[in-house]
């Protein structure tokens, strides 16, 4: 009897029990010992799951091609489970072993599929088994949630700046400063590339650009490593990058790719190369038709626009910004929490109703929070950092003039009588 054995283990759990390669495969081997059988080969698929199909397990799949090709009788295993655990993936496998006339059989349990009988006895087991793992993976994750839950850290590897401490995830003291710096370098510089050269020259934490930049994304570190506005701010950054990115047509830079909007409908302009030229034109009206603005603007047009008006407008935008913040009323902040802690007094010293208590504590709440708004100082724009850049703009390449533009611009809106207007970025 040419026999083939066949070893499956999926987790640490079954090893403890008993379930190890090592411990399936010496007693699949004294077995076919005991037996005078002829043992064709082991088939060992480890680390897969039960409920993987024949087509996942690459040890099954060199089974069956064995099978195929005539060199085994039988396939043998310790027990069911061992084999599947799924009742529509056993009998793909059981019709291919029937076409070539080959059975199965397992050492520590009793089955006799040559009758009604011990075929309904194996779609019992094989039903209980499937339930068990299916029971098994909502424990698993029923486990994993209860630890999200309680803040402790799931298995795996942690990113640089975070260490597991009391199976909580928690900020490394040793780390977490370099972290920090990378991010606040990002945000100013706005550069996916020079803040990897950075983080590679300053603090020796290398990673590929894709890599690097899955490390920036990764939602660990706010608030816990990095401040949620700096992480934020981060996020929207990488975002641009990748709407911007996503327009690169056979080697095109288009400036402002991602930046203008149609004045008529507000929608984004797409970009286009006529005659060596670069344009925008509105995708409503292009591909809807429901927009009646029907020109192209010259991108030559919108760069002399903003080169020639950019100064004048952080000029005028920071005016207005001191100005606004020099006349924002002054409230006093901790008057109104005194207020507010009197107003709890009283309703808990049944002196006002619920109705009175909920009114008054609102209205003073969005006082406060008016008051905590208008203490933010309103940001201001590095003009100086731009006339410097607009010096050396005429030197610069596509894709440095457009990483400009993109640090400077938020958006820009082309008017229907084709004039220009454009907002800041970071204000």
């Amino acid at each position: 009897m040419r026999v083939a054995l066949y070893v499956r283990v999926s987790t640490e759990e079954q090893a403890i029990h008993g379930l190890s390669i090592e411990a399936q495969s010496e007693a699949l081997q004294a077995w076919a010992k005991q037996e005078h059988a002829n043992v064709v080969g082991i088939y060992v698929d480890a680390g897969i799951s039960a409920r993987k199909p024949a087509s996942k397990r690459p040890s099954m799949q060199r089974l069956l091609a064995d099978i195929a090709l005539g060199k085994i009788d039988m396939v043998v295993f310790t027990k069911l489970d061992r084999w599947f655990r799924n009742i529509g993936e056993y009998y793909k496998v059981q019709e291919v072993l029937e076409q070539h006339g080959v059975c199965w059989k397992t050492i520590h349990e009793d089955y006799d599929t040559s009758t009604a009988s011990g075929r309904f006895k194996v779609n019992i087991m094989l039903a209980v088994a499937q339930d068990e793992a299916d029971r098994t993976s909502e424990r698993i994750k029923a486990v994993f949630e209860s630890k999200r839950k309680r803040g402790e850290a799931l298995s795996g590897s942690v990113p640089p700046g975070i260490k597991i401490e009391n199976k909580k995830r928690v900020a490394d003291p040793q780390q977490a400063p370099a972290i920090q710096d990378i991010f606040r370098f990002f945000v100013a510089n706005h550069s996916l590339y020079a803040a990897q050269r950075y983080a590679a020259n300053t603090h020796g934490i290398r990673r590929d650009i894709t890599t690097f930049r899955k490390l920036l994304s990764n939602r660990g570190y706010r608030g816990l490593v990095v401040e949620e506005k700096t992480f934020d701010l981060a996020q929207e950054l990488l975002s641009i990058r990748a709407q911007r990115n996503s327009g690169a047509v056979r080697g095109r830079v288009y400036l402002f790719k991602g930046l203008v909007r149609c004045g008529t409908c507000g929608n984004r302009m797409s970009g286009m190369v006529c005659k060596g030229h670069y344009y925008y034109r509105c995708n409503t009206h292009v591909y809807v038709g429901d927009c009646p603005y029907a020109k192209n603007i010259r991108e030559d047009f919108i760069e002399q626009w903003l080169f020639a008006h950019i100064v004048s407008e952080c000029d005028r935008w920071n005016t207005e910004a001191a100005r606004a913040h020099a006349e924002r009323p002054r409230i006093d902040e901790a008057l109104i929490r005194r207020k507010m802690t009197k107003l709890k007094d009283l309703y808990l010293a049944d002196l006002i109703d619920r109705d009175e208590y909920e009114r008054d504590y609102t209205e003073l709440k969005q006082t406060l929070e008016k008051a905590m708004s208008a203490a933010q100082p309103i940001p201001l724009v590095d003009t100086d950092s731009i006339r410097s850049a607009l010096k050396i703009y005429a030197s610069l390449g596509r894709p440095e003039k457009k990483e400009f533009w993109l640090r400077t611009i938020n958006e820009i809106t082309v008017h229907p009588d084709h004039t220009i207007s454009f907002t800041l970025r970071n204000t």
